[in-house]
């Protein structure tokens, strides 16, 4: 009976929609949604969908299925809700009112030219934000639907939510990563409702969503996407995998003044708690929550059941069109003390990444920093003096060294073709290069102060071609043009060539072939030290 009120409903509004202006109503498995057509281009937004519910009483626990809307109509109209966003590093922000438990949304950007007739690919977009802050409400896709293809932005759960790993069946961890399998699967469900083809799906991230992106692909789940872009960030990165603190329920209850050292009891207060303080407390006890290597318990389904370098799907993987890269500053050197604090150079920042990274005991680990620094700064002192050439070394270790092992390792499973490239564009004369998230505000519609200039606009239109291209037909280059004048060859075993995507494009190869060839060289003698890297890689 439902389902007949619906179909009348969307009957009389397409009658009258032949008279008046009325914006686009669709029905999906929950019910009849309406959408915004846009002032700003051909498309129409339908803000803030739930695509799974989050239980308010177990909000650490796997996402549930989305309920049918209560109303006849879902108006959506609003994405400003986020999940509840935890401070960390220099990034303090304070909860905000848009904030929610209950904050597993989704919005769906549409061109006018999609239908049923004419099932358009769609892009599904994975945020970034360190798994502990960031939200669908910051990617405005007018850039990417003027191409013809359908846009899917993704809130996931973050922080403890989203990444709290207790080794328990309760909490076993990657809760966010579950939560973006249920979008992927909303999306199979019902994007032909709104035009868009459910088999030419390209999942898409940048740094936190980009390692999320090869997670999914490399599950076990099944495959709900076609293709792969994947942006300055990867699961082989040392700051994007943990070995969790299987204490941390605990010690969060007993900071926020609840006493026990049993998880369940931590878990119910953490549950009653509000948010707020629940992720304030994350950063007054120091707690770091990303995906993780799950525990295996009967009837509970793992989602990554290996370290980093032992995850391995080459059914999955075979044949999947990948386009990954970087930007060639992914840290600047002025940004540092920005992201580090004050006192980074007081200290000696290579030993400190390989106590974090490497099981490598005094002897080994002194002996093994000096090489590093021997390589960066020669015999120079550690200080601010030496900012860019520190920039350089964490830029190698957490996002470069780490994207070309993942595209070893892709070649090795038979990913085909792989597309690399690199972003050097800015816009500001006399910059170092271009930043972590730099090629962000020419993909999507980001807030910003100031109009485009020609140049910056012409790089707007270069990239989402590029981008749309491979979304569309698993190829950035099908074909040259005035403004892309240059065909993109894939990698292979053997060649790594990549697009330089700067001020002109032009094809170069082996990124920062030196220090690549650096990293895998002290691989070689220390990979098996490795927290990351399973020892079979360099026995």
């Amino acid at each position: 009976m439902k389902i007949l009120i619906l179909l009348s409903i969307l009957f009389i509004v397409n009658v009258r929609s032949a008279v008046q202006r009325v914006d686009p109503l669709v029905i999906i498995s929950q019910g009849l949604v309406r959408g915004q057509k846009a002032t700003d281009g051909d498309y129409s937004a339908f803000l803030g969908i739930p695509y799974a519910k989050v239980d308010v009483d177990d909000p650490f626990g796997a996402p549930r299925p989305a309920p049918e809307f209560e109303e006849e109509i879902f108006y959506a109209y609003d994405n400003s809700r986020k999940c509840p966003q935890t401070p960390f590093g220099v990034f303090p922000q304070a909860s905000s009112d848009d904030e929610s438990i209950d904050c597993l949304q989704l919005s769906v950007y549409v061109p006018s030219q999609a239908s049923s007739y004419n099932p358009l690919p769609v892009l599904v977009w994975i945020h970034g934000g360190g798994f502990m802050g960031g939200s669908a409400t910051e990617y405005g896709a007018q850039n990417l639907v003027r191409h013809g293809v359908i846009v899917v932005t993704v809130n996931y759960r973050l922080g403890p939510y989203g990444f709290m790993c207790l080794d328990i069946p309760a909490v076993p961890g990657n809760q966010g990563l579950k939560d973006q399998y249920e979008a992927l699967r909303w999306v199979r469900n019902n994007i032909a409702a709104f035009g868009g083809n459910p088999y030419n799906v390209t999942l898409a991230g940048q740094s936190a969503g980009s390692a999320s992106v090869l997670l999914q692909l490399y599950s076990s789940k099944e495959k709900l996407f076609n293709k792969v872009i994947a942006e300055s960030g990867t699961h082989l990165s040392p700051d994007m995998f943990t070995n969790p603190d299987l204490n941390a329920a605990v010690k969060l209850a007993n900071y926020l003044g609840f006493n026990t050292t049993d998880d369940q009891q931590a878990l119910e207060f953490l549950s009653t708690s509000h948010h707020s303080l629940v992720t304030g407390a994350v950063s007054d006890v120091g707690l770091d929550f990303k995906p993780c290597k799950e525990k295996s318990f009967s009837g509970v389904e793992n989602f990554v059941d290996s370290e980093p370098y032992a995850l391995s799907n080459e059914r999955k993987i075979r044949n999947t069109p990948i386009l990954i890269g970087n930007t060639n500053a992914e840290y600047l050197g002025d940004s540092i003390t920005l992201m580090h604090g004050e006192d980074y150079f007081e200290s000696d920042f290579f030993k400190t990444r390989l106590q974090n990274a490497f099981n490598l005991d005094k002897e080994q680990q002194d002996k093994a920093a000096e090489i590093i620094r021997h390589f960066y700064i020669g015999d120079k002192p550690i200080s601010a003096d030496v900012a860019f050439e520190a920039a350089n070394f964490n830029s190698d270790f957490v996002f470069n060294h780490p994207i070309q092992d993942t595209i070893t390792s892709l070649i090795s499973e038979n990913a085909n073709p792989i597309y690399e490239y690199v972003f050097t564009y800015v816009a500001e004369s006399g910059a170092a290069g271009a930043s972590h998230s730099a090629e962000l505000s020419y993909l999507f519609n980001i807030p910003r102060s100031g109009q485009r200039s020609a140049d910056e606009q012409t790089m707007v239109d270069i990239i989402t071609t590029l981008w749309t291209n491979f979304i569309k037909y698993g190829n950035p280059t099908p074909s040259t043009s005035d403004l892309i004048p240059v065909s993109w060859p894939a990698v292979t075993s053997n060649t790594r060539p990549y697009l330089n995507i700067g001020s002109e494009l032009r094809m170069e190869d082996r990124f920062e072939k030196e220090r690549m060839a650096f990293w895998d060289l002290f691989h070689s003698i220390y990979g098996k030290y490795s927290n990351l890297v399973r020892n079979c890689d360099y026995d």
